[in-house]
């Protein structure tokens, strides 16, 4: 396992990007039940059709709450108090492009115990983040969004091979 393990690093990255492109949320509009959803929409629930919206959209948009948050600070036209609860919660949602960046970080650097233990707590708290976003999901078809269920399988499967990895290693170096 650990001869391979840089290669199923750079697999699991590319699925993590192509989790990532997949959908993560609905575009909603109100489109009255007696009225079809037509393509690419699809009904939601009750007055409700949506066209999924890509991780990629979402984190960009989340990205520029951050952007327009920090501007509106410094000119002094927002106070930071009144937008702390956002800022927070984009801060939060772009915690999901770390294990991609730490990811590729230790492909293209090369294993070390700090960098591992780093990657370790970065898949666990995008893990644990993951978990709750999409169990608690109230939007239906949530099976139609694939890519946090996608993103959070990898992630869990990631921190599970790290872990190993970590405990075979201090073994070997005991031993």
């Amino acid at each position: 396992m650990n001869k391979h393990k840089r290669l199923w690093r750079v697999a699991i990255l590319a699925l993590m990007v192509v989790a990532i492109i997949g959908p993560w949320a609905y575009d909603r509009i109100n489109v009255p039940a007696e009225y079809p959803c037509s393509a690419p929409f699809i009904r939601l629930e009750g007055d409700f059709c949506g066209v999924p919206l890509s991780g990629i959209w979402s984190l960009s948009a989340l990205t520029g709450m951050i952007a327009d948050i920090v501007v509106g600070v410094v000119t002094g036209r927002v106070v930071f108090g009144d937008r702390a609860r956002e800022f927070s919660i984009a801060l939060l949602g772009l915690l999901f492009i770390l294990p991609i960046f730490s990811s590729l970080f230790l492909v293209l650097r090369g294993d070390s115990l700090r960098r591992s233990v780093f990657h370790v707590v970065v898949l666990g708290l995008a893990a644990g983040l993951g978990l709750l976003l999409v169990m608690s999901s109230p939007l239906k078809p949530f099976w139609l969004l694939w890519g946090p269920w996608l993103y959070v399988g990898l992630v869990a499967s990631a921190l599970i091979l790290e872990v190993v990895m970590l405990a075979t290693g201090r073994r070997t170096a005991e031993g």
